[in-house]
């Protein structure tokens, strides 16, 4: 399928890689400050009816597992490496959208330590931070927690299907200038957008199911993995009750029967941060063919 790559490439740690559900949110943050309140609410009236779908982040040339029907192997060190696979190449992920897991067997990902193929993994660095108190500016008693904070080698991709309804170029910039998630004014998810260029995604030739690279709604998922999610107001609402209201969405890798599954989802908390205001996730198939 072609596509056109975004690739990333941060300046510093990250709280969490950009998965498309957030990346959009930030994306309609920037369309708000720079077209206004309406054009925002009229952006987000026609984004169904278009064919615009965006990716979550991943390492160039890896793409999410798609959750098929598991292989039952009886070798145990071979079902644990297969089991810890959650990134493929594109290579290998053409296999497995045409075979099935099967593929997977022949694959240099699953292979022994020497000669193993492997996607580039962020360094992970945990440090323990104590809590602040809000009125005093001080160290608040008893708060003390852990927090950890990646750092993302080599470049990464975020991906677009369609044409996008704003400049997505000049949105990810803005994005990458301000920080990705939390922890942005002390320099985490800071990123630079190296290159812009279209892409062939692999994909089975004739597919009759198609596996999202963004987190989707549960509503026509086939094989899937859910994920509750409890995300936080951002943009101009970081001052307010901090959390919208909690839903259950599907992964990444997870496979739908039908292509075009879009859901604005309302995720208004019980305390709306503004009179008025509602509050939506997009939770989109970006789909990839495989045969199931």
């Amino acid at each position: 399928m072609r596509a056109t790559a975004y690739y990333l490439r941060f300046r510093g740690p990250v709280r969490a890689l950009p998965r498309a559900t957030t990346l959009l949110g930030h994306l309609f943050w920037w369309y708000r400050y720079t077209h206004g309140k309406e054009a925002l609410e009229g952006l987000l009236e026609r984004l169904q009816e278009t064919d615009f779908r965006l990716s979550s982040a991943f390492p160039e040339g890896w793409l999410p597992r798609p959750k098929l029907p598991p292989l039952q192997v009886e070798d145990t060190d071979l079902r644990k490496r297969l089991k810890n696979l959650s990134l493929l190449s594109f290579a290998t992920f053409q296999q497995v959208a045409e075979r099935g897991e099967e593929a997977l067997l022949e694959a240099p990902e699953a292979k022994e330590e020497e000669g193993r193929l492997t996607p580039p993994i962020p360094r992970r660095l945990r440090r323990t931070r104590v809590g602040i108190d809000r009125g005093t500016g001080g160290a608040r008693q008893g708060i003390l927690f852990a927090q950890d904070l990646l750092f993302p080698s080599g470049r990464y991709a975020v991906y677009a299907l369609g044409e996008p309804p704003f400049d997505l170029k000049e949105g990810l910039e803005f994005v990458g200038a301000m920080g990705y998630g939390g922890l942005a004014s002390v320099g985490a998810g800071w990123f630079l957008v190296e290159e812009v260029r279209p892409v062939d995604l692999p994909e089975a030739r004739e597919p009759n199911a198609y596996v999202t690279l963004s987190p989707g709604p549960l509503e026509g998922a086939l094989y899937y993995e859910p994920e509750p999610y409890w995300g936080r107001l951002g943009g101009g609402y970081v001052g307010a009750r901090p959390f919208k209201a909690p839903h259950l969405r599907a992964k990444e890798g997870s496979v739908y029967r039908k292509r075009d599954g879009f859901l604005l989802l309302d995720v208004t908390p019980s305390e709306p941060p503004e009179m008025g205001v509602r509050v939506w996730e997009a939770l989109q198939v970006f789909p990839l063919g495989v045969r199931v």
